[in-house]
């Protein structure tokens, strides 16, 4: 780790500079001292007239703060989903912080409508976009006819934006109101939006007309992929935004990406001080685990709660360091349902390959062949316990305790059995089975580098399945080029993270049967999701989707919502669509003890769909001097 760090040359955290890590002493006044001072210069208005007539007033979580400071955390590689998870996430609606229900954020207040077929939002009169001009209706009304509407920028609309088989119709009544209207109910229409990745973003008319071919007569005709990457805020730091900080660097441009305070920002505090108390919020990029995890155990790190370090293995290490260091690591709530998803691709480009791995008892006997308990003892340092990928067992809606260890038992007879009942019998000399090719039954399992654990767990895994003559590769690759594989269809198997398993199941079933998420049938899941190329899922499956689409998406009736669901789970547990490891271990966050308003134990979750911490109003978090 210490030769990983000394590489790092200019892109050390104490070597990039501008950094102001001390907040300001003295009166804390209605603004941030840094505006304050631009205001004096004439360079913005006043306070009064950068904030919406209803600001949202956010409690600190123990007490008022003070401006200034930069909040230092750090990216494996240059993976952005922890930058959604903290600095990009202000929506209409958000979870409130103890993941229990929505509430209002960019809307000031929502009514919904019509067994949930009509959504109605109110906007903040006089809110800004990080530039100044006002956001209105029209910005989502635009959005509407000119992003999603239009092929060349959107050609599919997200499922979440569409009930009945037909879109969403959206439109304004004055500038405040915004209505989402379906042709029947879309009940799980504010939990998809109020997600990290949602199905629509609010963008700026103002800015992007300029950008796109529809207003533009001058733009040429592939002016979409330019428009696209206008859109993106991580890359385009002139896209206006509504965020608590904006971009000064684009995402990946040099060896982190800083973000300033956002002199628009439409919340305060309960004194009328506009918030955020951060100046900056720094994210220094890491290629490689060991020199993350040293910043971390140094204490260089004021906040980080991500899977790829903090896990099981790495606790003894950041344990030993909170003294020196001055942090302290915080118990997280575990909503996700398993630490490795193992995803045998049932639509293979390889008819002999995917009539293999569609049949059941295949994959029953390659379940049978992992030593799920040597995996928890050795990788995950004895923390969970063998499970499936069914839902977690503390779900209100189902019993998962059958589902969740349904053929974990570890027992290679009872492995070459269902083999053998599946067809496969016959060897070669060295012991390994054959496939109806006559060739050697070989997978490779394709695996994002960043998750060395999930590398770990295959090695074990690779031994035996050895033993009952599967021969199992392991392929490591970036997480974009694992991405792109996956869209390609081009993969034998890949491992997911076990994430969603808990009340997000309702929103995104993609572990119970083949949706936009899931990474073990990607024609499936475009034949339901209406993309291209696609095929048709096999009828249980489409059983599946037909009960969730008109008895939970379709209702907003909570019991009715509930029964259906248990029907996909049971549904699910019977076909076996893809095998896991374990249930994950108790998972953690570090926090320097200099940084204040953060939740305490169990008062977050790691979770991929509710996006912590930023629901935890992080724009209260403050820098104690």
């Amino acid at each position: 780790m210490t030769a990983g760090a000394a590489g790092l040359g200019g892109c050390a955290f104490f070597s990039l500079e501008p950094d102001r890590n001390e907040a300001k002493a003295g009166p804390k006044g209605t603004e941030a001292p840094t505006l304050a001072e631009q205001v004096a210069a004439g360079a913005l208005p006043p306070v009064e007239q950068r904030l919406p007539r209803n600001p949202r007033v956010i409690e600190p979580l123990d007490q008022i703060g003070v401006y200034g400071g930069a909040l230092q955390t750090v990216l494996e590689s240059t993976d952005a989903s922890w930058l959604w998870m903290t600095v990009v996430h202000d929506h209409l609606i958000t979870w409130d912080p103890g993941y229990r229900e929505i509430i209002p954020n960019i809307a000031e207040a929502y009514e919904v409508e019509r067994d949930g077929a009509l959504y109605v939002f109110h906007l903040r009169e006089g809110m800004r976009w990080s530039d100044g001009e006002p956001l209105t209706a029209a910005d989502l009304t635009w959005w509407y006819e000119n992003v999603l509407r239009n092929e060349s920028v959107t050609p599919v609309e997200p499922r979440a934006l569409t009930a009945g088989g037909r879109p969403v119709r959206v439109s304004a009544s004055g500038d405040w109101e915004v209505r989402f209207a379906f042709d029947s109910p879309n009940s799980l229409f504010l939990e998809q939006i109020a997600i990290h990745g949602p199905p629509f973003r609010l963008l700026p008319r103002h800015y992007l007309e300029q950008f796109h071919g529809g207003i533009n007569p001058d733009l040429p005709d592939d002016w979409s992929q330019d428009f696209l990457a206008k859109i993106d805020e991580l890359e385009n730091i002139d896209l206006p935004v509504l965020s608590a900080w904006v971009p000064r660097n684009p995402h990946g441009d040099g060896g982190r990406q800083v973000w300033e305070r956002n002199p628009y920002y439409w919340k305060v505090d309960p004194d009328g001080s506009q918030l955020p108390y951060l100046d900056s919020v720094v994210f220094t990029f890491f290629a490689e685990e060991g020199p993350l995890l040293l910043a971390a155990a140094n204490g260089d790190v004021d906040l980080y709660q991500r899977q790829e370090i903090t896990i099981p293995k790495n606790r003894p290490v950041l344990s030993d360091g909170q003294d020196l260091g001055d942090y302290q690591l915080i118990k997280v709530q575990e909503p996700n349902h398993n630490t490795v998803g193992i995803c045998i691709n049932l639509t293979h480009p390889d008819p002999v390959r995917r009539k293999m791995f569609q049949n059941k008892d295949f994959r029953i006997g390659l379940s049978h062949a992992i030593n799920r308990q040597q995996i928890i003892d050795l990788v995950y340092l004895r923390q969970g316990r063998p499970w499936q990928t069914a839902p977690r067992p503390e779900v209100p809606f189902y019993d998962a305790e059958a589902f969740g260890t349904q053929y974990t038992e570890f027992d290679l007879e009872l492995a070459r059995d269902h083999l053998g009942r599946a067809g496969y019998t016959e060897r070669d000399g060295e012991g390994r089975l054959l496939g109806d090719d006559g060739k050697p039954i070989v997978i490779t399992v394709l695996c994002q580098s960043r998750y060395q654990d999930l590398i770990d767990c295959m090695e074990f895994v690779k031994r035996t399945w050895a033993q009952v003559g599967i021969e199992l590769r392991i392929e490591t690759a970036s997480s974009e080029l694992v991405s792109t594989r996956l869209d390609a269809n081009d993969y034998d198997c890949t491992l997911d993270k076990g994430e969603i398993g808990y009340l997000d199941l309702l929103a995104d079933p993609r572990w119970l049967f083949a949706t936009g998420g899931s990474s073990y049938a990607p024609l499936w899941s475009r034949w339901y999701e209406g993309g291209e190329p696609n095929e048709p899922p096999p009828a249980v499956m489409q059983r599946q989707m037909s009960i969730y689409r008109e008895r939970v998406v379709g209702t907003a009736d909570r019991d009715t919502q509930y029964a259906a669901i248990q029907e996909v789970i049971e549904i699910a547990r019977a076909e076996f669509w893809t095998m896991g490891i374990s249930l994950p271990g108790e998972p953690f966050c570090v926090r320097t003890n200099r940084l204040r308003n953060v939740p305490g134990d169990d008062q977050m979750w790691m979770s991929f769909k509710c996006p912590y911490p930023a629901v935890t109003n992080m724009t209260t978090y403050y820098l104690e001097s």
